[in-house]
Protein backbone atom coordinates (compact mmCIF):
# COMPACT_ATOMS: atom_id res chain seq x y z
CA UNK A 1 0.00 0.00 0.00
CA UNK A 2 2.75 1.91 -0.56
CA UNK A 3 1.67 5.10 -3.16
CA UNK A 4 3.38 7.48 -4.83
CA UNK A 5 3.21 10.95 -2.76
CA UNK A 6 4.56 14.35 -3.78
CA UNK A 7 5.98 17.21 -2.33
CA UNK A 8 4.68 20.94 -2.50
CA UNK A 9 6.72 24.03 -2.36
CA UNK A 10 5.32 27.37 -1.82
CA UNK A 11 7.65 29.75 -2.32
CA UNK A 12 7.87 33.48 -3.86
CA UNK A 13 11.49 33.84 -2.42
CA UNK A 14 14.20 32.64 -5.52
CA UNK A 15 16.99 31.89 -3.10
CA UNK A 16 14.59 29.33 -1.32
CA UNK A 17 13.00 27.95 -4.37
CA UNK A 18 16.75 27.36 -5.67
CA UNK A 19 17.83 25.66 -2.38
CA UNK A 20 14.78 23.34 -1.97
CA UNK A 21 15.32 22.42 -6.03
CA UNK A 22 18.81 21.69 -5.47
CA UNK A 23 17.74 19.10 -2.61
CA UNK A 24 15.24 17.43 -4.52
CA UNK A 25 16.30 17.37 -8.14
CA UNK A 26 19.12 14.92 -6.45
CA UNK A 27 15.33 12.48 -5.81
CA UNK A 28 12.86 10.79 -7.68
CA UNK A 29 10.36 12.68 -6.00
CA UNK A 30 7.42 14.67 -7.55
CA UNK A 31 7.60 18.12 -6.46
CA UNK A 32 5.30 20.99 -7.36
CA UNK A 33 6.27 24.29 -6.75
CA UNK A 34 4.07 27.49 -6.77
CA UNK A 35 4.30 31.21 -6.25
CA UNK A 36 0.24 31.41 -4.18
CA UNK A 37 -1.66 29.80 -1.98
CA UNK A 38 -4.29 30.06 -4.02
CA UNK A 39 -2.29 27.69 -6.84
CA UNK A 40 -0.94 25.65 -3.74
CA UNK A 41 -5.13 24.77 -2.55
CA UNK A 42 -5.28 23.55 -6.10
CA UNK A 43 -2.58 21.39 -6.25
CA UNK A 44 -3.77 20.02 -2.63
CA UNK A 45 -6.94 19.13 -4.16
CA UNK A 46 -5.48 17.23 -7.07
CA UNK A 47 -2.30 15.43 -5.52
CA UNK A 48 -1.50 13.34 -2.57
CA UNK A 49 1.31 14.91 -0.61
CA UNK A 50 3.54 13.76 1.74
CA UNK A 51 5.28 17.04 2.45
CA UNK A 52 4.46 20.59 2.10
CA UNK A 53 7.16 23.36 2.53
CA UNK A 54 5.41 27.15 2.92
CA UNK A 55 6.81 30.57 3.25
CA UNK A 56 5.44 32.37 6.05
CA UNK A 57 4.43 35.09 3.80
CA UNK A 58 3.53 34.88 0.16
CA UNK A 59 1.76 37.54 -2.23
CA UNK A 60 -1.30 36.47 -1.48
CA UNK A 61 -1.54 35.10 2.31
CA UNK A 62 0.04 33.63 5.04
CA UNK A 63 0.95 29.82 5.19
CA UNK A 64 -1.87 29.84 8.14
CA UNK A 65 -4.26 29.21 5.41
CA UNK A 66 -2.66 26.62 3.32
CA UNK A 67 -2.27 24.87 6.93
CA UNK A 68 -5.63 24.98 7.94
CA UNK A 69 -6.65 23.52 4.08
CA UNK A 70 -3.55 20.69 4.75
CA UNK A 71 -5.37 19.62 8.23
CA UNK A 72 -9.14 19.46 6.81
CA UNK A 73 -8.32 17.67 3.43
CA UNK A 74 -4.79 15.79 4.40
CA UNK A 75 -3.81 15.27 8.30
CA UNK A 76 -1.22 12.72 7.59
CA UNK A 77 0.64 15.59 5.06
CA UNK A 78 3.85 17.12 7.22
CA UNK A 79 3.77 20.70 7.01
CA UNK A 80 6.99 22.40 6.91
CA UNK A 81 6.87 26.64 7.63
CA UNK A 82 9.99 28.60 6.34
CA UNK A 83 10.25 31.67 8.51
CA UNK A 84 11.94 34.13 6.76
CA UNK A 85 11.52 37.50 9.24
CA UNK A 86 13.16 35.72 11.85
CA UNK A 87 10.47 36.76 14.94
CA UNK A 88 9.94 33.58 17.42
CA UNK A 89 6.43 34.41 18.24
CA UNK A 90 5.90 33.76 13.91
CA UNK A 91 7.81 30.13 15.55
CA UNK A 92 5.73 29.61 18.25
CA UNK A 93 2.59 30.34 16.66
CA UNK A 94 3.12 27.94 13.65
CA UNK A 95 4.12 25.30 16.44
CA UNK A 96 0.62 25.76 18.02
CA UNK A 97 -1.27 26.11 14.74
CA UNK A 98 0.44 22.44 13.74
CA UNK A 99 3.40 22.91 11.43
CA UNK A 100 5.82 19.68 12.25
CA UNK A 101 8.81 21.97 11.90
CA UNK A 102 9.87 25.23 11.54
CA UNK A 103 13.18 26.25 9.45
CA UNK A 104 14.86 29.50 9.33
CA UNK A 105 16.44 31.47 6.32
CA UNK A 106 18.44 30.87 4.66
CA UNK A 107 17.74 27.13 4.29
CA UNK A 108 20.32 25.16 4.56
CA UNK A 109 19.90 21.93 2.61
CA UNK A 110 20.92 19.83 5.75
CA UNK A 111 18.11 20.95 7.54
CA UNK A 112 16.26 19.86 4.39
CA UNK A 113 17.26 16.76 4.89
CA UNK A 114 16.69 15.95 7.88
CA UNK A 115 13.21 16.62 7.52
CA UNK A 116 13.02 14.46 4.60
CA UNK A 117 14.29 11.76 6.79
CA UNK A 118 12.29 12.49 9.40
CA UNK A 119 9.00 12.10 6.99
CA UNK A 120 10.21 9.19 4.75
CA UNK A 121 10.43 7.09 8.42
CA UNK A 122 6.80 8.40 9.35
CA UNK A 123 5.54 7.23 6.16
CA UNK A 124 7.20 3.75 6.84
CA UNK A 125 5.74 3.83 10.34
CA UNK A 126 2.90 4.41 9.08
CA UNK A 127 2.61 1.79 6.19
CA UNK A 128 3.97 -0.76 8.38
CA UNK A 129 1.08 -0.55 10.61
CA UNK A 130 -1.65 -0.10 8.00
CA UNK A 131 -0.36 -3.79 6.45
CA UNK A 132 -0.38 -5.03 10.27
CA UNK A 133 -3.13 -7.65 10.70
CA UNK A 134 -3.55 -7.73 14.66
CA UNK A 135 -5.35 -4.76 16.73
CA UNK A 136 -3.77 -2.10 17.06
CA UNK A 137 -2.25 -1.20 20.63
CA UNK A 138 -0.40 1.70 22.32
CA UNK A 139 2.81 -0.17 21.83
CA UNK A 140 1.76 0.82 17.84
CA UNK A 141 2.32 4.32 18.98
CA UNK A 142 5.94 6.46 18.79
CA UNK A 143 6.58 7.43 22.51
CA UNK A 144 6.50 11.73 22.04
CA UNK A 145 9.99 13.56 22.44
CA UNK A 146 10.25 15.47 25.59
CA UNK A 147 12.52 18.95 25.08
CA UNK A 148 14.45 20.47 27.56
Amino acid sequence: MNQERAVLIVSCRPENRKTLARVFDELSISTYVVPTIRDAKEVLVSQSLSLVFCEERVSDGSYCDLLASVRATSPETRFVVMLCTGEWEEYFQAMRLGAQEVLRCPLQPTDIDLVLIQAMKRNQKRDELTNQQEPMTWAHYPMPRLLG
